[in-house]
């Protein structure tokens, strides 16, 4: 299930704005629970719906291990894609997509790195958790290497 999130840059964010900020971009309920997180390294703050904290908080937390100019992070699971890409010190994407399969999500993971004039052949595409091998099959058709972050 997708999550509801939004990210927000420390110098405008007010915690008593939070359910303002976050209703802008996708629709809550008027007693859903809300939750906001600091990311520092992107001098921003996460502002989500409910009690899990989004699969991109950690990918945007990870971006920094990733040498590589054109940082592609994603997490692949329950039918959603979640993706971060940034290219050097500016983050170009944080998002999530309804993705039922691999495919979908793979489409998802294309069209943002074409978007951003990314050349998936010279690019790394770093997941969260490891896809299974016939979807890593997938990816090396587009993309010069797979990792997992750790």
């Amino acid at each position: 299930m997708a999550s509801k999130f939004t990210l927000v840059p420390s110098s405008i964010f007010s915690e008593d704005k939070a359910r303002e900020i976050l209703s802008e971009v996708v629709l809550l309920d008027r007693e859903e629970p809300l939750s906001f997180l600091e990311v520092p390294p992107q001098s921003a703050v996460l502002v989500y719906a409910g009690d899990e904290r989004p699969a991109v908080y950690d990918m945007l937390l990870s971006l920094w291990k990733i040498r590589e100019y054109n940082k592609i992070a994603a997490d692949y699971r329950d039918g959603c894609l979640s993706l971060v890409l940034s290219q050097g010190e500016q983050l170009q994407l944080c998002n999530q997509y309804d993705a039922p399969d691999f495919t979908t999500a793979l489409y998802y993971l294309a069209l943002a790195v074409s978007r951003l004039q990314i050349n998936p052949q010279q690019s790394t595409v770093y997941f969260m958790t490891a896809p299974d091998s016939e979807n890593l099959r997938l990816l090396y058709n587009y993309f010069k290497g797979v990792e997992v972050l750790r």
